[in-house]
């Protein structure tokens, strides 16, 4: 081995050791760091504090917050949003539910709410059913619901949350159930599919005949009803064919003259 051999071998060794120092440092402050993260992460600064609900108007915030399972104190970084949402999703009431997280210790909760369009008539009780058929309550006993009521169909749930019914026909009255409608049917029966029937607030039949072209024999039975409005005695309206619609009335001279002119204008 010659003298510069022997020079540069403990040289090498030197480099190494420091090499090896610097990579144990690193370590060290990684490792450091990563503590002193996760220390911090779990700090009363991450604590949850404001819990937020937002687009409810049936469903009090209270009562999101309890269903929720969202209480202060809980980790910003352990909260599930997921299970969040899948619990308030199990409220009747609520169509959408989205959760998100605040940094550093808030949580928004904005929900889209189920909103009441009929009443699902079913054995001996109401059912609140929303656009698209989802039961909203059940109850048995009188309540301040203004909605039209549908008859004439078996039910295939009635629990809350749960669709009343997966019929076509169904989806077809529901989906024409407007306020104007509101305002003017009392209830639709579709107990016959090829013939059905809507009574009117004054509980005049209309004869709607199959879902087809509903929300133009519903317009047109609006229509008739305005022209006939101080008419007494009316039996039914038939507009099972718009082409061709019909009133079967009893009505005093006076009335059938107006009723004409009214036509001719």
């Amino acid at each position: 081995m010659t003298p510069s051999t022997k020079r540069r071998k403990p040289r090498r060794k030197k480099r190494d050791l420091q090499k090896f120092l610097r990579v144990l440092r690193n370590l060290l402050l990684i490792t450091l760091s990563i503590i002193a993260v996760y220390y911090f992460s779990q700090s009363p600064f991450f604590a949850l504090k404001n819990i937020e609900a937002r687009g409810n108007s049936q469903v009090t915030e209270a009562e999101i917050i309890k269903k929720s399972g969202l209480r202060p104190g809980i980790n910003y970084f352990e909260l599930d949003t997921e299970l969040v949402k899948k619990r308030l999703l199990s409220i009747p009431l609520m169509e959408t539910v989205n959760v998100k997280k605040r940094i550093p210790d808030g949580v928004v909760i904005t929900i889209e709410e189920r909103e009441p369009l009929a009443l699902f008539c079913a054995q001996e009780s109401f059912v609140v059913i929303d656009g698209k058929g989802y039961c909203l309550e059940k109850y048995t006993t009188s309540k301040s619901y203004d909605l039209p009521i549908i008859t004439g169909l078996k039910p295939d749930s009635l629990n809350p949350g749960e669709r009343v019914s997966n019929s076509g026909y169904l989806k077809s009255v529901l989906a024409v159930l407007d306020k104007d409608v509101q305002q003017l049917v009392s209830e639709i029966n579709i107990a016959n599919t090829d013939n059905l029937v809507a009574y009117t607030r004054q509980g005049i039949p209309v004869y709607l005949g199959t879902p087809e072209k509903l929300p133009e024999k519903l317009e047109l039975a609006a229509s008739y009803l305005d022209l006939l409005g101080g008419v007494e005695g009316i039996d039914y309206i038939d507009i099972r064919s718009v082409q061709a619609p019909a009133v079967k009335c009893q009505m005093k001279d006076e009335q059938r003259i107006n009723l004409f002119s009214s036509l001719e204008n």
